[in-house]
């Protein structure tokens, strides 16, 4: 199933890549102001880490099956697990342009993600239902011939909303990633009005992302880090604070 998912999303060059396995270590902080984190965490690492890009709200819909299997192999910490979601990039939350759907794997600590992209498909929360936007991604993914996709999101339903604020940064040697992710919030999309079910948490997460060949000198830069390595999943913290 998962070479014929890989063969899928490969045939669609335009709308579609796919990540190399990496590690993506999660940190997390408390009580502390993100521009502080970047003072004293990453600016001052020895692997001399440069600000790249520029910041971006992230805006993402999860998607999960009726009895929240997902949220279960995460909680459950299982070898092998996936998470479905809808991607975009844009500071108004509720206006969806260009976004892309992801299926991120997680084999032990190991992640891999599959992209398909939606350029020029534009849904608003606000006039459009759920249904209806699930409906247009399903056809979407059906027009470019990319039916396991459609069929994977079929079986689900939107199981919680969120968006954060990022920023981005490189070593020197260009081996390591890291991001940080402030102004969480998290949404119920089962509301009538789902922007009325916003909660937010002032946690700060690190992210700090590599491939595989440079495992063994990533714990030069970690041990750096203040915060301790945690199991975080914005998934889970997400039901775990919309539904609990």
């Amino acid at each position: 199933m998962e070479q014929n998912m890989e063969k899928a999303v490969n045939n669609q060059p335009d709308t579609s890549t796919q990540d190399t396995h990496r590690f993506e270590r999660k940190f997390i902080y408390k009580n502390i102001k993100p521009t502080d984190l970047i003072e004293t965490e990453i600016l001052s690492n020895p692997f001399c880490f440069k600000e790249v890009y520029h910041r971006r709200t992230i805006n993402n819909i999860y998607f999960d099956d009726h009895d929240l299997t997902f949220y279960k192999q995460n909680v459950s910490g299982d070898g092998e697990r996936e998470k479905y979601r809808l991607r975009w990039y844009n500071d108004v939350f509720s206006e969806i342009n260009s976004p892309t759907f992801e299926i991120k794997k997680k084999m032990g600590e190991v992640g891999d993600k599959y992209s398909f992209k939606m350029k020029d498909t534009h849904f608003s929360l606000n006039n459009s239902s759920l249904k209806e936007i699930q409906k247009g991604l399903q056809q979407n993914m059906e027009d470019k011939n990319n039916f396991l996709l459609a069929t994977k999101l079929n079986r689900t339903q939107p199981a919680i909303f969120n968006s954060y604020d990022r920023r981005y940064f490189f070593s020197n040697c260009k081996k390591f990633r890291i991001t940080i992710d402030y102004n969480m919030c998290f949404y119920n999309p089962n509301t009538s009005y789902f922007i009325t079910s916003k909660m937010c948490t002032d946690d700060v997460v690190l992210e700090f992302k590599y491939a595989l060949p440079q495992d063994t000198e990533s714990r030069e830069v970690s041990q750096h880090f203040s915060a301790r390595l945690s199991k975080n999943s914005k998934y889970v913290t997400g039901i775990e604070t919309v539904y609990n």
